[in-house]
């Protein structure tokens, strides 16, 4: 029976684990923590207060057969196929899946580790955003700064869904004729991609938020409450709200040059294959594939792999799904794959609806039992078919 070694109890790990019978395959999943945690729902903690259990233990979603170990991964060396942990465990395999997706990391920023620690964000964890609601909920006005570090994000939309969620709340605790919000990225506008932009920076203005274009943070004085870019532009905050940049794993990976300058794995586009190697993968938000770091990218790479490592023949189309909360009981999604640009989709509160679902069947997703649904929905919202309908519209 062959041994198939999972890296990471994420979303791609866990789908990927579930998509192979243990009855057929000898199915590893190790990760360093204990729990699985809905990540998306960190937004709604850090800017509503929301104390919805959104983490569950990794072992309880996977499938009867499959094993899991809580151990940290620090080695791994594709050529001997082994991999290495702090328990002194050599796990060896024939399939070697790295699902381990980002780690923050604000200490490349001058400045910004302090703030980091202080303020916490709504993208790294349950703590954090609880930190960051607890000084948001305690705001009285002034001026908040809230955009992303560095153009590498996990879920491209989340950074404007942190804005209007922001605003919405301002706005319903009569403080926002009290309050700037700026706005800061280091794209040319609100939203990177220009069809999405269109429909999105009509609300950006209508809410009065501030969007500064063009802004590679480069050091942050939390003493003084400036960020400063690398062009010299500058922003002083009375409340800082900074994703920070995101990097690849820190797990040492043999033989050396197979991941790039922020640690992401090189992998094949199609197939996730890391370079040089059949039988080894880099899935969700550990590869360098050129698309978004969202669950929904993951869960589908994931599929492509688990096919492959059956001998069926599969490929990535590059498919993105982003939910896009833009506040008020609407919402969207960004839609595109490798061959379509991003549809232009308007939000409703039938999308927001969906969105919210997605909470409540997440677990299910993880385990398979939603995969008709899956199928029919990434059907029904074909990006041809979404380019045709709202393009010219």
């Amino acid at each position: 029976m062959e041994k198939v070694l999972i890296i990471g109890g994420g979303a791609g790990g866990i789908i990927l684990a579930n998509s192979l019978d243990p009855k057929d395959y000898n199915v590893t999943v190790v990760d360093k923590d204990e729990y699985h945690y809905y990540q998306p729902w960190y937004l709604y903690v850090a800017f509503k207060g929301s104390k919805r259990k959104i983490g569950k233990p990794i072992a309880s979603l996977l499938k009867p057969g499959i094993r899991y170990v809580k151990d940290e991964i620090t080695e791994i060396n594709l050529n001997e196929r082994k991999a290495y942990g702090s328990l002194r465990i050599t796990y060896d395999y024939d399939y070697i899946i790295i699902a381990t997706g980002t780690s923050p990391d604000p200490d490349p920023i001058p400045g910004l580790r302090e703030v980091f620690n202080e303020y916490g964000d709504y993208h790294t964890s349950v703590q954090n955003s609880l930190k960051l609601w607890n000084h948001i909920k305690n705001f009285k006005g002034g001026t908040i700064a809230i955009g992303q570090a560095s153009p590498t994000c996990k879920c491209p939309p989340s950074l404007l869904e942190g804005a209007f969620q922001l605003e919405e709340y301002l706005n319903k605790k009569g403080l926002k004729s009290k309050t700037k919000i700026k706005f800061f990225t280091p794209f040319p506008r609100a939203y990177p991609a220009e069809p999405m932009n269109k429909v999105v920076e009509p609300m950006v203005e209508e809410r009065g938020i501030e969007v500064m274009p063009f802004f590679d943070l480069d050091t942050v004085d939390n003493e003084k409450k400036i960020l400063t870019s690398i062009e010299g532009d500058t922003i002083n905050y009375d409340l800082p709200i900074i994703v920070p940049p995101c990097k690849g794993t820190k797990i040492k990976i043999l033989p050396e040059g197979l991941q790039n300058e922020d640690r992401f794995i090189i992998s094949d586009k199609y197939t996730m294959k890391i370079k040089g190697f059949d039988n080894a993968f880099a899935v969700g938000d550990a590869n360098n594939l050129p698309t978004s770091k969202t669950g929904v990218t993951a869960h589908l790479e994931a599929k492509v792999v688990a096919n492959i490592i059956q001998g069926k023949y599969d490929k990535f189309t590059g498919r993105i799904n982003c939910p896009f909360d833009t506040a008020y009981g609407k919402a969207t999604f960004v839609i595109a794959d490798y061959d379509n640009p991003v549809a232009p989709y308007p939000p409703t509160r039938m999308k927001h609806f969906m969105k919210m679902s997605m909470a409540r069947i997440y677990w299910m997703t993880l385990r398979g039992y939603a995969d008709p649904i899956f199928d029919f929905y990434f059907d029904f919202t074909n990006p041809v078919k979404l380019n045709e309908k709202y393009a010219t519209s």
